[in-house]
């Protein structure tokens, strides 16, 4: 393509752009230009090779390739210019010998020194040079899809053999890390790799999914404090070096199925840390990863001994539970290869138990085994082995094509170009081709998951098909109609002995239909029963749900939709005395009045962080049922979450700071913590960004009071009771003291920090200190945000070149991802940052207030207009509440979980509508407006809406 070569004056070729913002993606891919490209790569030829090879590149099957590489891929085509002669080398001679020079250049890095860019830097080159000799061996037949594979594969473990000699090398150089043989530093160290990388099933930008892991009896004591740190770093450094920083082309996109990847966290950790998390109850799924795992880089003794301890303890001490086998085999996504992944996954889980050949082998090969040991028949494998090289083919072509780690493709240039690369016509033939193929795979799942006894039941007499109680009660919606009959049976019996009628439904008519239309029925049903047996013979539960009982409609809702968070309600006789309460004016209508009448328990005593715990999980079960029933509304709802995470994280710092060691008590007196609230109110699965400032240098045993208070957050429970901390936004990020001083933190602050750091550090609160002077100097540290800061247009801009990246990256994979939805939850709370951003260094009561307050003061000073406020105040409010009832339910889009008509009920009324149907059309109108709003505020653009009324 034209447009991605560039010609210096003299008529010499440059280099392609290294950024995917170096030139304009958004051009249409045209095959007309190809022919010019294609003259252009023969003089860069004969340039680079020192003449032109001239009837070896004429035959006219080769012209051919390379006309439909330029006129059908933007990355790769680049790639030929940038790298002629390997083009050239990898048309004439094949792939070998490029991908031979390639590996001992890589061999040359041994002794490479500098940080994560130099290695992206020196790997990058090499990397381009094999990415064009594979994709024109695969293009032009030479190699067959699986053999491409098989050599990205083994380059790529190449190349993180080098990142990880390169860093680790780095860091003992440094004196940061101790070894006993300088010859031998990687011993201890070694990446495995899962997935994709680990079954030579890779794409040409992966992800690769890995982790960096080292024995810490190694590293164990003073020589070498602080290991975790330094390879926590380490694993940070590798992800940046092998994706570059944002906006550049990455090497490889890579994933951790440790942690959330954010600022490197789980891409390295100990063998210990490790073996602990999987051994622990809710692990299935990295169970499941480390199970099918090899190893790929480092000391592979060392890492082969982990892989035996791991292989006893997945598939023999503590198996893989049937319930996450059943999630994997529901689980959807849009990449093409999906099924087929999930058919060769449930092999391996399946099989690899008893037969470990099945581990890590690729899809092609687990197919090809499971037919000869008839697990499938050969006409099934044939073809999931044949609908799986045509997803893989699409996929790594796109790649190919666009020069990063997608699966999909929206675009209809796009789509013909891999339609051309592909050898399809159009592009819907390969659509269709494609969803044939998923489709029978998809039934290749189904009928595995199966078995053999869901054929045999066709077969049953006709006496055995007569439907009874159980499957009535499947076809509402439960799934074990069977023990469901038993329990129900149970439960007349009991209502029989007090009201003396045999029969259920005289009892409680049509509750079981009720259940059934909720959004989780068994989890109703579990409840019900557990509230019948903590009840015992003191209260009459009938009653409850009896025809026309007042509360009836409330507790089905709490518990078929919100029964994660409302099941600790039933835990004990105690509790459960809640159910029986008489509701009233005196509910709670605000966060503060639920707060003042169920205060936290005292910070003190052995069992403070218990005590706080059992507070937290009742408090919220109680609002949770509360907003289920009306009694209190949504909006209170989110408000009293918000009051609850903000006195447990404040609490938890004082129970700690009681119970820690001497040192780090009195480094904690020193200490204060701070909240960030850009991300919105803490709702259940949110993560929560906190930091520390000290007052003054508190070392090592400051750190270690923060780890120890970071460690107690996890004890406060799981699922919708799970805080999820984000220490990172600090100075030097992951590889900076946990609880900088005051001074280096105003540095940070002034220098380091990048634009979504300023923004969140000016709606950071501090929520707990060790005394009132602390406390001051943190809020004084937290202000210089906006007192010193940039000036705003500037920041502003750094900031919406962020945001459009984070969209490209990470697009909303349905319309209800209000997270990533434009002008949703996260864009609100960005334009709300930013009024107060640029507003607080005048008006300083904006910084310590909430959102809503803080409207209202912008607007009464004239900053913006009523109507800008109220409606960015709606917003938030709209989608805050939106989030409440997705999370307590663990519900995410009607795709992948069609809404029940209870639950659809729960959500309009959350919206403020009559019905499920027009919540959508509420959405896009906040949507548009957040989203013009944020054009207006952070752009400064005109608009024609309530944007146009802010004066900021």
């Amino acid at each position: 393509m034209a447009s991605q070569i560039n010609v210096t004056a003299t008529g010499k070729f440059m280099a392609a752009p290294t950024t995917q913002a170096a030139r304009n993606t958004a051009d249409r891919i045209d095959p007309s230009r190809a022919p010019a490209a294609l003259e252009r790569w023969r003089r860069a030829v004969a340039e680079s090779m020192g003449g032109d090879p001239g009837a070896p590149l004429d035959q006219p099957d080769r012209r051919l390739l390379m006309l439909r590489i330029f006129g059908a891929t933007r990355r790769l085509s680049e790639l030929c210019i940038t790298h002629p002669d390997a083009a050239a080398t990898a048309l004439i001679e094949g792939a070998s010998p490029v991908l031979a020079e390639a590996a001992r250049d890589l061999t040359a890095l041994d002794r490479g020194v500098g940080g994560p860019d130099a290695l992206h830097a020196a790997l990058a080159p090499l990397k381009n040079r094999v990415d064009v000799a594979i994709a024109i061996a695969e293009l032009s037949g030479q190699w067959s899809v699986a053999a491409a594979t098989a050599a990205r594969v083994d380059f790529a473990e190449r190349m993180v053999e080098t990142g990880l000699r390169w860093l680790v090398r780095a860091a003992v150089k440094r004196g940061e890390l101790s070894v006993e043989d300088p010859d031998n530093f990687l011993h201890g160290v070694f990446v495995i790799a899962g997935s994709d990388f680990a079954h030579e099933d890779l794409s040409p930008y992966g992800p690769l999914d890995i982790i960096t892991m080292y024995d810490d009896k190694i590293f164990a004591g003073p020589g070498a404090r602080g290991a975790d740190r330094i390879f926590v770093r380490i694993g940070a450094e590798m992800r940046e070096a092998f994706e570059g920083k944002p906006g550049e082309y990455p090497l490889y996109a890579l994933r951790t199925p440790l942690g959330s990847g954010v600022g490197g966290a789980g891409y390295a950790d100990s063998i210990a840390r490790v073996k602990t998390t999987a051994a622990g109850p809710q692990a299935d799924a990295l169970k499941m990863w480390l199970g099918a795992a090899r190893v790929v880089a480092g000391d592979r003794t060392s890492g082969g001994a982990f892989l035996e301890d791991i292989e006893q303890l997945v598939w023999s001490d503590n198996p893989i539970a049937m319930d996450a086998l059943r999630s994997f085999v529901a689980k959807t996504d849009n990449d093409p290869r999906g099924p087929f992944r999930r058919v060769a996954g449930l092999c391996r889980l399946a099989i690899g138990g008893l037969r470990p050949v099945f581990r890590t082998a690729s899809a092609r090969d687990i197919f090809d085994t499971a037919a000869s040991s008839r697990t499938l028949s050969k006409d099934a494998s044939r073809r999931l082995v044949a609908g799986d090289e045509l997803a893989h083919i699409s996929v790594s072509r796109l790649q190919m094509m666009k020069g990063a780690a997608v699966t999909g493709v929206e675009r209809e240039d796009e789509q013909n170009a891999l339609a051309l690369l592909c050898g399809f016509c159009a592009y819907d033939d390969l659509a269709a081709a494609l969803n044939g193929a998923r489709i029978d795979a998809s039934n290749t799942l189904k009928r595995l998951a199966a078995g053999p006894q869901q054929e045999i039941a066709l077969y049953r007499s006709a006496e055995d098909l007569a439907e009874g109680d159980a499957d009535k009660l499947e076809d509402l919606g439960f799934l074990n109609g069977a023990s469901l009959s038993v329990a129900v049976d149970n439960w007349a019996k009991r209502a029989e002995g007090a009201l003396g009628d045999k029969r259920f439904s005289a009892h409680a008519p049509g509750l079981l239909t009720a259940f059934g239309e909720t959004q989780h029925p068994n989890d109703a049903v579990r409840l019900f029963d557990q509230l019948l047996s903590v009840s015992g013979k003191k209260h009459d539960v009938f009653a409850l749900v009896g025809e026309g009982a007042a509360g009836r409609d409330g507790l089905v809702d709490a518990f078929g939709s919100f029964g994660a968070a409302v099941a600790s309600l039933t835990a004990s006789a105690q509790v459960a005395e809640m159910f029986f309460e008489q509701n009233g004016a005196e509910t709670p209508q605000t966060g503060k009045e639920w707060m003042s009448r169920f205060t936290p328990p005292p910070a003190k005593g052995k069992t403070a962080l218990a005590d706080l715990a059992s507070w937290r999980r009742e408090l919220m079960g109680r609002i949770a049922y509360y907003a289920a029933t009306g009694a209190t509304g949504f909006d209170a709802a989110v408000d009293a979450f918000e009051e609850i995470h903000k006195a447990s994280l404040g609490n938890i710092f004082d129970i700690t700071r009681e119970t820690a060691p001497s040192d780090e008590k009195k480094a904690a007196d020193k200490i204060a913590l701070h909240l960030f609230e850009s991300d919105g109110p803490h709702l259940p699965g949110a993560a929560t960004h906190l930091g520390f400032i000290a007052s003054e240098d508190v070392g090592e045993a400051g750190d270690a009071f923060a780890r120890r208070y970071l460690q107690s957050l996890s004890d406060l429970g799981d699922g919708v009771f799970e805080i999820t901390p984000d220490a990172t936004h600090r100075p030097s990020g992951v590889a900076g003291p946990i609880t900088p001083a005051v001074a280096a933190f105003k540095s940070y602050v002034q220098s380091e920090a990048i634009a979504h750091e300023q923004i969140m550090l000016a709606r950071g609160r501090v929520i707990a200190a060790g005394d009132a002077k602390v406390a001051d100097k943190a809020r004084d540290a937290l202000r210089s945000a906006v007192a010193g800061a940039r000036r705003a247009d500037i920041l502003f801009r750094d900031l919406d070149r962020a945001r459009a990246q984070r969209m490209r990256r990470e697009r909303a994979t349905s319309e209800w991802d209000i997270d990533r939805l434009e002008g949703g939850r996260c864009d609100v709370e960005l334009v709300i940052s930013t009024l107060i951003y640029k507003h607080a260094s005048a008006h300083p009561f904006v910084q310590d207030t909430g959102p809503a307050e803080a409207l209202e003061a912008m607007a009464r000073s004239g900053l913006i207009s009523d109507e800008a406020a109220q409606t960015l105040t709606s917003a938030r409010a709209f989608w805050a509440r939106l989030q409440f009832v997705r999370s307590l339910a663990g519900w995410t889009d009607p795709l992948r979980a069609p809404v029940r008509r209870r639950f659809g009920g729960l959500i309009a009324r959350a919206a403020g509508v009559q019905k499920f149907d027009q919540v959508r059309p509420m959405m896009r109108g906040y949507a548009d407006e957040v989203t013009r709003a944020y054009a207006q505020c952070v752009l400064g653009r005109p608009a024609m809406n309530i944007a146009s009324h802010s004066a900021g």
